[in-house]
């Protein structure tokens, strides 16, 4: 009988436990908080979040290593088959961004795509200063959502390796973008805002001549935004349910609008 106890202890203390894997863009960013008040306020462990980015979370989903995945792109067909679950909890902007220092304010997705393919590869053929232009991206090998997005997007292909000019710069994580950027007056790179919106040594550049305003990207007229997702497997436990449930409760959305564009904010 006691054997019995505590294997039923064992079993309750599992089920009230949550960890997420996904996404930096959500891991990385607002998640922390969002989950240690969750915590506090449902008696529910969440201390586990790693971001090892949007497919290596929801491989880790499917493989049952989690049962919370974040991604910060589009579904693809093959994990719709999968029958899981899509939680849109708010919509990012990957903004383009140059040094503070660089007077250029508007690029066109044609003028973005020969930056970054190198077929344009001095500022002034854009209007700026006379000096080379330095591109700089995460790892292309590594397939991060973001510069998935960017990619489809500008280029219209996933294909990343070989889509970008053989000076690129390659850097680990998204705010190490905007880190390099403000450093050299010469770069431009492409970041979700999140990551740079509070640098004062980088500013962001209009695509199409539209700006990445919040009112923009609410209502997806700037060419690069994208939803941000929250994954589960279909038959979703109740502390998985009570977190998705506290995502979507009006402090929490009002808190993820101070960083995003959340999708039941009060604005």
């Amino acid at each position: 009988m006691r054997v019995l106890i505590f294997l039923s202890l064992i079993v309750s203390i599992s089920l009230s436990e949550i960890k997420y894997v996904g996404s930096s863009t959500i891991g990385g960013t607002v998640l922390p908080k969002i989950a240690k008040d969750f915590s506090i306020q449902n008696s529910i462990k969440f201390d586990d979040i790693t971001v090892p980015g949007s497919g290596k979370g929801i491989k880790a989903l499917l493989s049952d290593k989690t049962k919370l995945a974040g991604i910060s792109r589009n579904i693809k067909d093959k994990e719709r088959a999968k029958e899981l679950r899509f939680f849109i909890i708010a919509y990012d902007a990957i903004g383009v961004i140059v040094n503070r220092d660089n007077p250029i304010k508007n690029l066109s997705k044609e003028q973005l795509k020969k930056v970054f393919s190198g077929e344009i590869k001095n500022w002034s053929e854009l209007g700026g200063k006379d000096m080379p232009i330095v591109t700089v991206t995460e790892i292309l090998g590594e397939k991060r959502a973001t510069q998935i997005v960017f990619t489809k997007i500008i280029f219209k292909t996933k294909k990343l390796l070989g889509t970008y000019n053989g000076n690129n710069v390659e850097v680990d994580k998204p705010i190490d973008i905007a880190n390099y950027v403000a450093q050299n007056e010469r770069a431009i790179g492409a970041t979700s805002m999140v990551f740079f919106k509070n640098n004062n040594n980088v500013h962001s550049v209009a695509v199409n001549n539209i700006e990445p305003s919040e009112s923009n990207i609410a209502d997806g007229s700037y060419p690069i935004s994208r939803p941000l997702k929250l994954v589960t497997k279909k038959d979703i436990d109740s502390e998985h349910m009570k977190f998705i449930d506290y995502i979507y409760s009006p402090n929490v959305q009002n808190y993820i609008n101070q960083t995003f564009v959340a999708v039941k904010a009060n604005r």
